[in-house]
């Protein structure tokens, strides 16, 4: 879309300049004058007499320029070399009352009403300008002006070529306005897809400027409404006016101005009163137009020479949009002042200003809305670029949380297994020193070293886990991955067995389908799980009833089962039990944290295996381990 925009614009100042050269005869100083007047009521009898006739004063380049007022303005013409079919036109097309008086052979005069305020059927020629057909010969005509502006240019023309440049003229308004309409309809769904106010303020503000251009150029006559011309002017006024309070309110939210620079910020409240001013007057009292309108055009032009400033400071942004944006108003200013000053009458009335004073506004909207992409283009980046950092920083959160979480369950698995050893040394020392006050007998030296051996296995279960917590904290609990080596699960089983206290390990029977069960794992945390099954198994089984342990392959896994005879698990628990900190109702009388079989099943999770109940077993629980014979290094403590 933005590099549409400049092409389209090139097209329409291409058929504007081919437009502007048209075939008209103008009028010299030596052939057109003029006389204004307050008094509305002269007629042609008075104005036509040799002491009136002494009144009118030559115009510069045969041209009217008196800008704003309630004159009444009469026109002094000498045709000669009339070419065939002759035809008088008057631009403006806004221009309001017109006559023209042509003198009869006999004496007398012909007259012709014509102008913005009458009806497209009362023209000769359904033209936008107003033309009078003239007779074809040398004469003097006069013409009466009764309008709001007071500037006006007559042209000479032949029928044929009139009609031609009046062709001309709406293919190239034609082209013009498709442009307007274009940028309406991309302000239009700016503002339903976005549901801004700010878009909402820039398509009042386009669609303003389109309705002002659109009834200037007498389309809204021609075109809406030929036999109301009246609803065509007010067009004129009212989108005037609409546009000046749009224009503010969007520029002074564009540009910040009620925070930054609150100064101007009240002249824009103060030049969007003036437009206001002229709508009202529009509808209720038109004719205070005459001061409104120019009060409203002299404000636009001081009011955005103030905000070159800050066009400056955006420009100094160095950003291409804001670059882009801060053009929007000095381009506008600079090629609407000619219109300005020659609507003002402070300059002599040029056809080609009014020619190109309609496209003296699709430059800076062009430049805009290519500023405004390009603005948004440079928002979305900084949406995704924050989206982005703000979906790393909860990856971080995430990641920081679990490692909190991974510590906390470190710990609690340190606390929880090392109560085993502690328990151990305790009973061992008191053992001891109860056979340290016998003799020394045989017997009791084999007591004191089983002892002995007993203490020594469960400072070493407190070592492995010192030096398992010492290494998950140098690592880092996330990124710390399984220290998997090549063991022999049924020799694991056999070891962890012998940690257990000695009066407790013979209700175990171990069955293999094999004479080794090689697999890949993190031994101590494999032992972890192993013990902490076992002890499960010792802590809820009837007393003197057998614990069973099998070993076996079963495909590409190995099955490690432990099933004892005590109460089981109650239907709809199966998965509570492997809950942090969860014990159930009828097992709060035994000591234990909860923590077992929840470290066992993550345990077995990190190795890529799995842990759950056996649903066939109908004697009490048996807790099924699959790991598969080959663990890959994937898999970490996260």
């Amino acid at each position: 879309m933005p590099r549409a925009l400049p092409i389209l614009l090139l097209l329409c100042l291409f058929f504007a300049a081919h437009a502007a050269q048209a075939g008209f005869r103008p009028f010299s100083e030596r052939d057109a004058s003029a006389f204004c007047s307050a008094d509305a009521s002269l007629g042609i009898e008075q104005i036509s007499s040799p002491d009136w006739q002494a009144r009118f004063q030559p115009l510069p380049d045969g041209k009217l320029a008196r800008g704003y007022g309630h004159d009444t303005c009469w026109l002094r013409l000498k045709l000669q070399a009339l070419p065939p079919h002759p035809w008088l036109e008057l631009i403006p097309s806004y221009l309001a009352r017109l006559s023209l008086y042509q003198p009869l052979p006999g004496g007398g005069w012909q007259r012709k009403d014509i102008g913005s305020w009458l009806p497209v059927s009362t023209m000769e020629l359904p033209l936008s300008t107003a033309g009078f057909s003239l007779q074809p010969r040398e004469q003097t005509v006069f013409i009466k002006v009764q309008s709001l502006t007071l500037n006006a240019q007559p042209r000479l023309w032949s029928e044929p070529e009139l009609v031609a440049h009046h062709n001309e003229r709406l293919l190239q308004l034609g082209l013009i306005y498709g442009y307007m309409l274009t940028m309406v309809l991309i302000a239009l769904a700016a503002w339903l897809i976005i549901r801004q106010v700010q878009h909402a303020k820039l398509f009042g503000y386009i669609l303003a400027v389109a309705c002002h251009r659109f009834a200037t150029d007498g389309m809204a006559r021609l075109l809406l409404f030929p036999e109301q011309p009246k609803i065509a002017l007010l067009c004129n006024y009212i989108g005037l006016g609409a546009a000046v309070i749009f224009g503010c309110a969007y520029f002074a939210q564009l540009l910040g101005l009620k925070d930054g620079h609150p100064r101007t910020y009240r002249l824009y409240q103060l030049q969007a009163a003036t437009g206001a001013a002229t709508i009202a007057c529009a509808l209720f009292w038109p004719y205070g137009l005459a001061y409104s309108i120019p009060l409203t055009l002299y404000a636009i032009i001081v009011i955005n020479l103030l905000s070159m400033p800050i066009c400056w400071r955006l420009w100094q942004r160095n950003g291409g949009g804001d670059r882009l944006i801060a053009l929007h108003l000095p381009t506008n200013l600079a090629l609407n002042i000619p219109a300005l000053l020659l609507h003002l009458g402070h300059i002599p009335y040029q056809s080609w200003i009014q020619e190109y004073g309609r496209l003296a506004d699709l430059p800076p909207i062009t430049l805009l809305y290519i500023g405004l992409f390009l603005r948004m283009r440079t928002l979305e980046r900084e949406r995704i670029e924050a989206l982005h950092q703000a979906s790393q920083a909860q990856a971080d959160s995430q990641r920081q949380r679990e490692a909190r979480e991974e510590q906390a369950d470190l710990l609690a698995m340190i606390t929880h297994e090392i109560r085993t050893p502690v328990a151990i040394i305790d009973a061992a020392s008191s053992s001891l020193r109860l056979l340290e006050e016998d003799e020394p007998a045989q017997a009791v030296q084999a007591q004191r070293q089983a002892r002995h051996e007993r203490i020594h296995r469960a400072l070493q279960r407190m070592q492995e886990l010192m030096l398992l917590a010492e290494q998950h904290g140098r690592a880092g609990v996330v990124d710390a991955g399984l220290h998997s080596q090549s063991l022999d699960l049924l020799e694991l089983t056999r070891q962890t067995l012998e940690h257990l206290e000695a009066g407790t390990q013979g209700r175990f029977w171990l069955q293999s389908g094999g004479p080794s069960m090689p697999l890949c794992g993190d031994a101590q945390l494999l032992s972890v799980l192993l013990q902490n099954l076992m002890e499960n198994a010792l802590k809820y089984a009837h007393p003197d009833t057998p614990i069973q342990i099998g070993i076996h392959h079963r495909g590409d896994h190995i099955i490690w089962q432990i099933s004892d005879h005590g109460p089981g698990i109650a239907p709809g628990q199966e998965e509570a039990i492997f809950q942090r900190f969860t014990r159930l109702a009828e097992t709060s009388n035994r000591p234990g944290l909860g923590l077992g079989l929840h470290l066992a099943r993550r345990i077995a999770v990190q190795h890529g295996g799995e842990l759950g109940l056996d649903p066939h077993w109908p004697h009490g629980a048996s807790f099924i381990l699959h790991l598969p014979k080959a663990v890959h290094d994937q898999y970490s403590l996260a």
